[in-house]
């Protein structure tokens, strides 16, 4: 029995078929904390038979609200991507191990010749979301000790003077670099 979001390889024979879904995706089934709301996934293309398979030209596009890394402001996005993948009829794996060639990474595998549309979409997805997605790319983040939102204003704290866990190993610098320090350094070896 087809599912109205899958796609009857078995009805594929000389010419490519057209297909055309939209499909509701809620973000918490995506489990990525950046991506706050996603839309309806429009998900278009063609499937043509090729030897051993077939070919998936497709189309994906969507949007919805990511939130900033840094100053975890959410912030809109768009997504209009082309792609193609092989599909390929799922066998048994062979007794050794084989190593992935770059055209594998490029294919698909089933196991009935009924395809479900929904777990190529949210694989697309999952790779198209940054991990660390930014507002902007100049994005100044948050003061870490008040709060403040950088992109917006200066906040009052005293900027940071570094770790003094490391105020030990600045003898060890030349006078030059050093220009303030009264320690002097033989370069004598």
């Amino acid at each position: 029995m087809k599912r109205p979001d899958s796609i009857s390889l078995e009805d594929i024979q000389d010419e490519p078929l057209r297909f055309e879904f939209e499909l509701p995706l809620p973000a918490a089934s995506l489990y990525r904390e950046p991506l706050l709301e996603i839309t309806p996934v429009a998900f278009e293309g063609t499937v043509t038979p090729m030897d051993g398979g077939f070919s998936l030209e497709g189309r994906i596009r969507y949007g919805g609200r990511l939130e900033c890394s840094r100053c975890l402001t959410a912030y809109p996005f768009r997504e209009d991507e082309h792609f193609s993948l092989s599909l390929y009829p799922r066998v048994s794996p062979a007794p050794d191990e084989v190593a992935l060639e770059k055209s594998d990474l490029d294919a698909y595998f089933y196991d009935e010749p009924v395809l479900a549309v929904a777990p190529i979409v949210e694989e697309r997805i999952q790779l198209a979301i940054p991990m660390k997605p930014l507002c902007r790319p100049d994005c100044r983040g948050i003061c870490p000790e008040c709060g403040t939102d950088r992109n917006t204003g200066q906040c009052d704290c005293a900027p940071e003077t570094g770790d003094p866990r490391w105020e030990a190993l600045k003898v060890l610098r030349t006078p030059s670099e050093a220009p303030n320090s009264s320690i002097k350094v033989d370069k004598k070896v």
